[in-house]
């Protein structure tokens, strides 16, 4: 439907509409899953708009999902370390360091993917993501003991988030992996009862 509305739009539309309209049309096509579509749009964007940073990190999205992503994840931390002095700027930054750090964990780059999970502000929209992430990331590098750090913190949040009730499980699995076999039985117990009042919260 988004797809149709859009087509139906005489262009160019004026001043900063037609970037945005054009953004939009990335964020539809893969939506639908056509990612090579998408990059192949984004490619050719040539102004420098508001919108110029969120298309760059549509194309490092599109890029890494269509099969290209060295050239994706070199977009996607060049939007992650850019300057920010807005909300919605350090928020888009947080998405790229996000998605970086997600990418380079699908490649078993551990190291690469703490660096980029840990530029991810941790008081923003993409904490308990980047904190999970990166426990996962530590893990990859051989480093549970330092994975313990990001889980143990994110534990203590509201268990409705995903990331929360994952990491139930990745601190005693974390414990389990540095030979801490009576702490990781312990925090294993703790997430069945976790899980069993949330549960409960949940029937009522």
């Amino acid at each position: 439907q988004a797809a149709r509305n859009l087509a139906r739009i005489q262009r160019p539309l004026p001043g900063e509409l037609e970037p945005e309209r054009r953004l939009l049309e990335s964020n539809v096509l893969m939506a639908l899953g056509r990612y090579a579509d998408a990059a192949a749009a984004l490619k050719v964007w040539d102004d420098e708009s508001s919108w110029a940073a969120f298309a760059r990190f549509n194309l490092g999205v599109a890029l890494v999902r269509a099969g290209d992503p060295a050239q994706g994840r070199m977009l996607l931390e060049s939007v992650g370390n850019q300057p920010a002095v807005s909300e919605e700027q350090r928020s888009l930054r947080d998405r790229a360091n996000l998605a970086l750090g997600f990418a380079l964990l699908q490649e078993r780059s551990g190291e690469a993917a703490a660096a980029a999970l840990s530029r991810v502000r941790l008081d923003g929209p993409f904490t308990n993501r980047a904190l999970l992430g990166l426990g996962w990331a530590e893990t990859d590098a051989e480093r549970p003991d330092r994975a313990l750090v990001p889980w143990l913190a994110l534990r203590d949040r509201p268990l409705l988030d995903s990331s929360v009730q994952e990491s139930l499980l990745a601190v005693p699995y974390a414990y389990a992996r540095l030979a801490s076999n009576g702490q990781a039985a312990q925090h294993y117990r703790q997430a069945v009862q976790s899980y069993v009042r949330e549960s409960g919260r949940i029937d009522e």
